[in-house]
């Protein structure tokens, strides 16, 4: 459904525009985050922030702009409005979602307009130069002699014209190496004694942190608060927050739904919650424009890929032959989040900052991180996207996925068998060639879990493994897959390792499944169903 009319009362919601200025003096709904930008502000003086896309990392951008501008009157009612001295400092922008990166030339002209441009705002002439860096350079110490303040320099994905050029063949990883260079340089002008005086602020995101663009491996004082838990609420919102800023639109999607506000809230949990950006910090936020969308449409379903699909992680993980279901539980160490390069990609790391994995669990003292999803509208999102890329999965595959998801939450066993081989014969036959355990269980778990069946592989018992659990909301299927054994085999695995035993100690009904695949016929050997008491 989607709501036609918001009401009078409610405000809009800024599902178009990360500017700042548009939402305030347009009156849509803002989330007052300048608490966090003030706290910044007043205790250091140079930032690196890493999150996802679609977390709000350009709107703090422009907020902070307007800050830094003395646009004081967008800042009416908001919490840094009493407490901040809205005076004018010279602003350098520089966001790469607009600045060509095609390739190395196309990225060094793009940085040399966007230089000019804002430096002929403030009406400076510095003359021409065909060195970046050395532009850059008197750039900065032209603005500062001009408007007699200390300059505030804000990057915005930082790290886009590296990102764009992988996992698309050689060339184009030829040309990250080369824009990783360019940014190495450009960046290096700010670590220069002579600049670092006349410099007042310094913000720049990105999604990852490559060790050799210089900001990182050079620039000693650049702090990093993507993992400090004083900044793990500050991007992406809290529950505290919906229920304060959101109040209207939730009763709207209550009443439309039949849910009472728990209810209602645990719904919003299950699809957009779960984020989690330190170790030190058990904060969790939401998603905040999946959970917009969810608010302005009434529905409660995946809006995660309207912006873009991950080819590059798809790439990253078959490069890697990354077995799929391991993603539900990852274990790594905190040392992996430090710092990276082109040369050794880890793909956890890429999948964590990317915002397809949050951290779920940690030991003490942090050493170990437990990784996962972090809620299911991503499980969603990625599986589909990795089953269509990884299998060539077809419009038929889909289909018969949900056929077969409906046969198990209606307990059609006789037809559960028909389906999974119809998955199986939708796919091309050249796949098979590795048609191994791990080749069944991949499929099985893609097919459920890209369509929002409740699918959990690789589940831990205190004695192993299990390869996959379904669940629905009154029962629980206990899964074991066994390529040239039967399907008695897998039964009585489930039994002697006890893996159904965490499932019935719920109180749901549990249905042991023992699935036997023949690698020659591509398709069931036996399937077998047993209720377990």
């Amino acid at each position: 459904m989607i709501f036609s009319n918001l009401g009078n009362f409610m405000k809009r919601l800024p599902l178009d525009t990360s500017s700042f200025r548009q939402i305030r003096e347009r009156d849509f709904l803002y989330v007052d985050k300048t608490s966090w930008i003030y706290r910044m502000i007043d205790e250091g003086i140079c930032y690196f922030l890493s999150r996802p896309r679609r977390f709000g990392k350009s709107l703090t951008i422009n907020t902070l702009k307007e800050l830094f501008r003395g646009n004081r009157e967008l800042f009416r009612g908001l919490w840094i409005e009493d407490r901040w001295e809205f005076k004018e400092y010279p602003v350098l922008i520089f966001d790469f979602n607009g600045i060509s990166h095609e390739d190395p030339s196309s990225l060094k002209q793009g940085l040399f307009l966007r230089l000019k441009n804002q430096i002929e705002r403030y009406k400076i002439e510095i003359g021409e130069s065909e060195n970046l860096y050395d532009y850059f350079q008197r750039s900065i110490v032209s603005l500062g002699d001009r408007v007699e303040q200390k300059v505030v320099i804000l990057i915005d994905e930082y790290d886009k014209p590296i990102l764009d050029h992988l996992g698309q063949g050689e060339e184009r990883l030829k040309i990250a190496y080369k824009n990783r260079e360019i940014l190495k340089s450009f960046f290096g002008v700010l670590k220069e004694g002579n600049i670092v005086d006349i410099i007042r602020f310094v913000f720049v995101t990105g999604v990852s942190r490559f060790t050799k663009v210089s900001i990182f491996s050079e620039w000693n004082n650049l702090q990093d608060i993507s993992m400090e838990p004083e900044y793990a609420d500050f991007l992406g919102y809290s529950e505290d927050e919906i229920l304060r800023y959101f109040p209207d639109y939730l009763e709207r999607l209550c009443k439309e739904k039949a849910f009472s506000m728990d209810e209602c809230m645990e719904r919003i949990r299950y699809w957009y919650n779960g984020y989690r950006f330190s170790v030190e910090s058990d904060s969790h936020v939401y998603n905040p424009i999946s959970l917009m969308y969810c608010l302005r449409y009434g529905e409660f379903k995946n809006y995660w890929f309207r912006t873009g699909t991950p080819t590059f992680l798809v790439s990253l993980l078959k490069e890697k032959g990354y077995h799929i279901p391991e993603l539900e539980d990852i274990k790594v160490r905190s040392e992996l989040f430090e710092s990276y390069d082109l040369e050794n990609l880890p793909v956890e790391a890429i999948l964590y900052q990317s915002g397809y994995l949050t951290i779920k669990d940690a030991t003490e003292g942090g050493e170990i991180l437990f990784l996962s999803y972090p809620n299911q509208e991503v499980k969603i999102s990625f599986n589909g996207v990795l089953f269509q890329s990884t299998y060539s999965a077809t419009g038929d595959s889909f289909y018969f996925a949900k056929r077969l998801g409906d046969a198990l939450k209606e307990e059609r066993f006789d037809d559960v068998k028909e389906h999974i081989n119809s998955i199986f014969s939708s796919l091309p036959y050249t796949l098979y060639t590795k048609a191994d355990e791990r080749f069944f269980h991949t499929i099985m778990y893609l097919a459920l879990s890209m369509l929002g069946y409740d699918a959990r592989s690789e589940v831990l018992s205190s004695r192993g493994r299990l390869d996959m659990a379904v669940i629905f909301k009154d029962k629980v299927y206990v899964l074991e897959f066994k390529v040239g054994k039967g399907a008695e085999d897998a039964i009585s695995q489930i039994r002697e390792k006890g893996y159904a035993d965490r499932f019935r100690a719920e109180g749901k009904k549990v249905i042991l499944c023992g699935i036997s695949f023949d690698e020659n016929k591509k398709e069931i050997q036996e399937l077998k169903f047993l209720p377990y008491f």
